[in-house]
């Protein structure tokens, strides 16, 4: 019996053993949400991943508070680590958000969130940046 099972194992974990199913990134944005003014109306640069979400979408997962609120929020320290990594080239700020945990950023996006909800994630991040920069 032991064999078998050992067997067993040894074909998964081999790869040997079949699985119908298609890997797809939790951070793109739906169908529904194409058509949601946060990810039609984009300013002057373009936005990707968990950034074109509507502030609905991020309160949404935050309410479940499992992976896609994380993906979320490390989407929006992304930002701010881009922004910084800009302001490193052009003599800018360059530490902006330093000693911003997840709880700082989540109750910042969340008071955004909660003013703005037909906002994008990315425009409650260009916001908070705009912020720290002052």
């Amino acid at each position: 019996m032991k064999r078998i099972a050992f067997s067993a194992a040894l074909c998964l974990l081999s790869g040997a053993a079949y699985g119908d199913f298609e890997l797809q990134d939790p951070a793109l944005i739906t169908e529904e949400e194409l058509d949601m003014p946060a990810v039609k109306e984009f300013r002057d640069y373009a936005v990707e991943g968990a950034g074109v979400k509507s502030c609905e979408s991020y309160q949404a997962d935050r309410k479940e508070n499992g992976p896609m609120h994380y993906i979320n929020l490390n989407w929006a320290k992304g930002f701010i680590t881009g922004v910084n990594f800009i302001h490193a080239e052009t003599k800018g700020k360059p530490q902006l958000g330093e000693g911003l945990d997840l709880d700082a950023l989540t109750l910042w996006i969340d008071k955004y969130c909660r003013n703005n909800p037909h906002a994008s994630l990315s425009d409650a991040s260009a916001a908070l940046v705009n912020e720290l920069i002052n």
